[in-house]
């Protein structure tokens, strides 16, 4: 299947000048990890590519640009003046109102790898746990969660959802409620298999 973007080559321009190189090497292997994920579980390997490939396009943007594409895109101002949890938010609504991205999917899963949320599609889940685990991370359960997520992706994604609350509260950061509400959602998945 082929993902509807109206200038690959203009997309790629864009993240390279927006992006530092390690946050472009890192896009990278978000692309990789979710490739790999992708064909293991049976989603669709080129969105996985692609949204791991484009997920942080907007994640080198100042509050000043933050800012100015809540208010042109239209995004929930909550995420005002927090680049941290709105670059996300950011970077899908400018890969489908700047390069005509419309495969609903794919924009989900670049929307949703900071937070997660409620009814997370496989694709939203590989992208976010891929954005966790690729091999430009350090930390020592990385190679662990690497083969766990080729045997359990909701297991995974769990710890990882466990994980970030977990710092996120230690740093006495702002936790986006939809964090909460994906890690119900896939705890109660994990009850169901």
């Amino acid at each position: 299947m082929s993902i509807n973007c109206t200038n690959r080559e203009d997309l790629e321009n864009f993240m390279v000048k927006h992006l530092k190189p390690s946050r472009y090497e890192h896009s990278l292997g978000v692309e990789k990890m979710a490739t790999e994920l992708a064909k293991i579980h049976g989603a669709d390997p080129e969105k996985a590519a692609f949204a791991g490939r484009y997920h942080d396009i907007a994640k080198g943007f100042d509050n000043h640009d933050i800012n100015h594409c809540i208010m042109k895109y239209n995004i929930d101002r909550k995420y005002m003046g927090n680049p941290a949890l709105a670059h996300s938010k950011v970077a899908a609504a400018i890969l489908e109102h700047e390069y005509g991205v419309d495969d609903e999917d794919v924009l989900n899963a670049v929307k949703s790898h900071t937070t997660g949320r409620v009814g997370m599609s496989l694709l939203e889940e590989i992208v976010y746990v891929a954005d966790a685990i690729e091999d430009n991370r350090d930390y020592p359960e990385l190679k662990e969660l690497q083969a766990e997520a080729r045997v359990n992706l909701d297991l995974v994604c769990y710890h990882i959802m466990n994980y970030a609350v977990q710092m996120i509260m230690e740093k006495g950061r702002e936790l986006d409620e939809e964090t909460l509400d994906a890690r119900e959602f896939i705890k109660e998945r994990l009850k169901v298999e």
